[in-house]
């Protein structure tokens, strides 16, 4: 996963950022895997989010960014409405805008400070955004419906499909403007699963009200998209669902063409030394990368001499830390600007994680990039990855095994790693390219909407 801007950057993080061109510079577009239609504008999605999306800034924004921008390259014509923007907007008195993501995408953000207090105010407390399904169903069922935004009603009236990104946003299908239009729910997790781990009476209220309202959404929708199997299978067996679609968490593969060129300068940024192999892990502050960090962060404190034989460099990129770690091999960044040059710094993927709902992002991004990849089997969950053929699995207590293991093949071997990475993109990237993860939704849009 992966997090975004921080004014806050050491002068190191902001001479890596230096390397590259604005994130809002359109990309130059280029054939993929799935061959996505070309643009007809043959139908019209209005796609609603609760939080601000571009730039993207963690896993959840990661998948929505590029579903979207899947759903815009298959030709349908999408519009994101975002109803909470980012704390440093508010505190910079920030209004209300639409900002173009870099291939067109128009997202509205809503930066009224009423639904800000109440966002903040759910983390503040500990407690999932109740509030939004509270707002929406009593704003739908006002006389003309006149306590939702005035744009939030003409992109509904505009439509032919209402996405709510989340279950929290399903009373949006309730309001009158979204009646005859397609309804279709889009799910990250099984968002009570998130909360199991918590055991105040307040946090057990909560789990028992997100799985109603989840189980509630899902029976509202026409279409119900999940992002992994086990997902899917939950929600089939406990709501009636009328047709539901599975779109992993895919991710634009372009991303990492021709990041090479800044290998040098983001290792001299980072003051790290050229023979030394970089294991990059990205993570942002979610409990799974947390639990991961802090193994990793025990591993570096146990094992600096074996870190230092072994002429490896653990490299953490994104906000699991709130401020820059050094160590002797061992260095976290906190959050950054763009995660790329990072990247392309590194000789190696590596994810640690435990625990987790659906499949993993930063995994697309480490076969995308075509890094050879150390995983768990745990975080290897959903892609193809055969020990010492497309990847390397490991187990917790066994990374100093594995560090040695992988030292010994960068040496005597280093094509076989090149050929591993390249193994495991062709074994996954029909599971990685979000445009081909996303054509079963579009097929389905294309039929339902042909039927009315």
């Amino acid at each position: 996963m992966r997090d975004g801007r921080d004014d806050s950057r050491s002068a190191a993080h902001q001479s890596v950022v230096s390397l590259l061109p604005s994130r809002r510079t359109p990309r130059a577009v280029s054939t993929c895997v799935s061959s996505p239609r070309p643009a007809t504008g043959s139908a019209k999605v209005l796609f609603l989010s609760a939080l601000q999306i571009f730039p993207t800034r963690s896993g959840g924004q990661l998948r929505s960014f590029a579903l979207a921008n899947a759903l815009q390259h298959h030709g349908i014509d999408v519009f994101v409405y975002s109803m909470v923007g980012r704390k440093s907007e508010y505190l910079s008195a920030e209004p209300s805008s639409i900002q173009t993501w870099p291939e067109g995408t128009e997202e509205y953000v809503d930066r009224r400070l009423l639904w800000f207090l109440a966002q903040y105010g759910s983390y503040g407390l500990g407690l999932p955004p109740l509030w939004i399904p509270a707002y929406l169903r009593a704003a739908a069922a006002t006389p003309r419906e006149l306590l939702l935004p005035a744009l939030l009603r003409e992109k509904l009236a505009w439509c032919d499909v209402v996405l709510a990104d989340f279950p929290f946003l399903h009373p949006i299908f309730e309001a009158p403007s979204a009646r005859g239009r397609l309804r279709v729910l889009s799910t990250h997790n099984v968002e009570h699963h998130m909360l199991n781990d918590r055991s105040r009476w307040q946090d057990r209220w909560a789990r028992g009200a997100v799985r109603r309202m989840e189980l509630g959404a899902a029976q509202a929708c026409d279409v119900l998209v999940t992002c992994c199997q086990s997902d899917q299978e939950f929600f089939e067996r406990h709501a009636r669902i009328r047709r539901s679609i599975l779109v992993p968490n895919g991710i634009d593969v372009r991303r990492f063409r021709g990041m090479e060129g800044h290998r040098d300068a983001t290792r001299r940024a980072l003051g790290i030394a050229d023979n030394v192999r970089v294991l990059l892990f990205t993570a942002s502050k979610w409990g799974p990368n947390r639990e991961a960090f802090d193994d990793l962060l025990a591993f570096a404190r146990s094992n600096p001499k074996l870190l230092a034989e072994q002429g490896t460099h653990i490299l953490v990129v994104g906000s699991v830390v709130a401020e820059p770690v050094r160590l002797p091999g061992l260095t976290a960044t906190g959050r950054v600007e763009v995660v790329e040059p990072y990247f392309a710094a590194a000789d190696m993927a590596l994810n640690p994680t435990y625990s987790g709902a659906g499949t993993s992002v930063k995994m697309c991004e480490f076969i995308a990039s075509r890094l050879p990849i150390a995983t768990t089997a745990f975080g290897s969950r959903g892609f193809r990855i055969e020990d010492g053929r497309t990847g390397f699995l490991f187990e917790r207590g066994g990374l100093g095994p594995l560090l040695s293991r992988v030292r010994r093949i960068f040496e005597e071997a280093p094509g076989r790693l090149r050929q591993m990475a390249e193994d495991a993109y062709a074994e996954n990237e029909g599971a990685i390219d979000m445009d081909a993860c996303a054509r079963p939704l579009v097929d389905a849009l294309d039929a339902a909407l042909a039927s009315r």
